[in-house]
């Protein structure tokens, strides 16, 4: 038998925006290195602006106020311009110094020096009060730039930001050389062994020529390439055998297969076979009935005929002799009374006989037709009277008139006689006061629809039966008049025949009700007219 080697499946495409194990080292070291730097060097940056601006101009601008506001004083008391100013000119000496302001607290501004307009930004303001024998008699601002300042910085920043990008590319590369020969060669070295194992090449070992964790990683492989080999080998040797197994257990598949097949189509016909003993059970006890019924009338007008017969001979005698008025009069009001009892019994007769005549054909043949609901259970009640009256007391039947069907009034009857042939076995044993009502309304439904109901007041149905009523074979009086397919031939019916549904509401000692919902027409499939045949 040829071994077909799998090959793994190849290695799905990067997603977009997915990176590799490489490129997130890469990223991660290269991140690791610039975003420290960069904080760093922006907190260091920062400081070292700060230290600058507090020497360059902060400290200055402290130091003018404050000999200003002791030097000034004086002058301005005196209202004395020219030495006021001289104070003023020695600190425009520095360059930072933008403009100075001295405001008399009574005349408003006394002398100015410097810029009239200054920029709104890079500037830095000093105002004190100038005090002379602790009042308030004037006041001097101070502005210094802080634009030298920036500019030094600026250049200092741009030279310590190239040296830092040198220092961090040679950084990088020499960290990115390093990862290159000790973790990616090793890493593509040991995949392409991989892929030559996945290729079933198991003769050639895994290189292992590092001391560390990837040359573990490596021995390991090669040591998963030993164990490899080994279970191939020994599927070689077990699938010598594996084809001549299978033939052997398809084999037995089959012949198991045509067991079951056998068993399946005795067991149908098993089943077909119960169903028409059952049907000729059925018509048997439907015959049996109606010549019970039967019995009554015929019986009456044989008496009748006897009787007429017996005062036909009387008169004849009566004749001979002569006849009086009075008995000619009573011969003739008792032939009319014969007569008419003699046709009530013969059109009972001839009724019993014609409902019987339908539901025989019904039976038989279960061809589908326009019918009254009412009709057809009264018919079907009625051959049924003599084989249940032993245990039934009264079928009440509550149908209102004029509730036409187009379906197949046969197979409803044997629904009907099945459910009360049902209670009389199951529900009414050893009772003789059992009560039957069937009940039957319209429902507003769209197909139109009448709901059936046939109900008993025997013993009810246990919870543990429930599910089960249903079933084929499934009874509780095997081997005691019970075949299990009553139940089942109803629900069959209801459904796949009549295009209804079928329910049970039981509780032991409460009766049981079959509750049925029913099309006024019938489903007109194929497959309907098929399965109705076969019953």
């Amino acid at each position: 038998m040829q071994i077909k080697k799998v090959h793994p499946p190849a290695a799905p495409a990067s997603r977009a925006g997915t990176l590799s194990l490489r490129n997130a080292i890469v990223l991660g070291i290269a991140l690791g290195i610039v975003v420290p730097a960069l904080l760093l060097g922006s907190l260091l940056a920062r400081d070292s602006y700060q230290r600058d601006l507090d020497v360059r101009v902060r400290g200055p601008l402290m130091q003018y106020a404050s000999m200003l506001e002791q030097t000034m004083p004086i002058p301005l008391w005196q209202v004395d311009a020219s030495a006021a100013q001289s104070f003023v000119n020695s600190v425009m000496l520095n360059p930072d110094v933008r403009r100075i302001v001295v405001e008399d607290a009574a005349l408003g501004r006394f002398i100015q020096a410097g810029q009239q307009q200054l920029p709104k930004e890079g500037v830095i303001t000093e105002s004190r009060d100038i005090h002379k024998d602790g009042a308030v008699i004037g006041r001097v601002t101070i502005s210094m730039s802080s634009q030298l300042v920036e500019q030094e910085f600026m250049h200092k920043l741009l030279r310590a930001g190239t040296a830092i990008m040198l220092q961090l590319l040679i950084s990088f590369f020499l960290l990115w050389l390093l990862f290159q020969r000790r973790m990616m060669q090793p890493l593509r070295q040991l995949q392409h062994d991989v892929d030559r194992l996945g290729e079933g090449q198991l003769t050639e070992p895994v290189r292992v020529d590092r001391p560390d964790e990837l040359g573990s990683l490596a021995l390991g492989v090669d040591s998963m390439r030993v164990r490899l080999g080994e279970l191939m080998n020994l599927q070689a040797s077990h699938n010598t055998t594996l084809e001549q197994r299978v033939d052997d257990r398809t084999r037995e598949l089959h012949d198991s297969n045509q067991e079951l097949r056998t068993a399946l189509e005795n067991l149908n016909n098993a089943h077909m076979e119960i169903q028409r003993t059952d049907r000729l059970a059925a018509l048997g006890s439907l015959v049996a009935g109606v010549a019970h019924e039967l019995n009554t009338p015929i019986g009456n007008s044989v008496t009748v005929a006897s009787t007429v017969q017996d005062l036909s001979k009387e008169f004849k005698r009566k004749m001979e002799k002569g006849v009086t008025r009075a008995y000619l009069q009573s011969y003739v009001e008792n032939n009319l009374q014969a007569s008419d009892i003699l046709l009530r019994n013969l059109h009972s007769a001839a009724d019993l006989i014609g409902s019987f005549k339908r539901v025989a054909v019904d039976r038989t043949s279960a061809h589908r037709r326009e019918f009254l609901l009412d009709e057809v259970v009264r018919e079907t009640v009625l051959t049924m009277g003599a084989s249940i009256k032993r245990s039934v007391q009264d079928v009440r039947i509550q149908i209102p008139e004029g509730i036409s069907m187009d379906a197949y009034p046969g197979l409803l009857g044997q629904i009907i006689s099945n459910l009360i042939n049902n209670a009389v076995l199951h529900g009414f044993e050893e009772r003789d006061n059992g009560v039957i009502e069937i009940q039957a309304h319209l429902l507003d439904t769209l197909p139109a629809s009448v709901e059936l109901c046939v109900r008993d007041n025997g013993v009810g149905i246990t919870e543990i039966n429930m599910g089960r009523i249903f079933d084929p074979f499934f009874t509780t009086k095997l081997g005691q008049g019970g075949s299990g397919l009553g139940l089942n031939i109803v629900y069959n019916l209801v459904r796949d025949v009549l295009g209804g549904s079928i329910r049970v509401d039981s509780k032991p000692d409460h009766g049981a009700s079959f509750i049925m919902i029913l099309p006024l027409n019938a489903p007109r499939d194929a497959a309907t007219e098929q399965e109705q045949s076969a019953y």
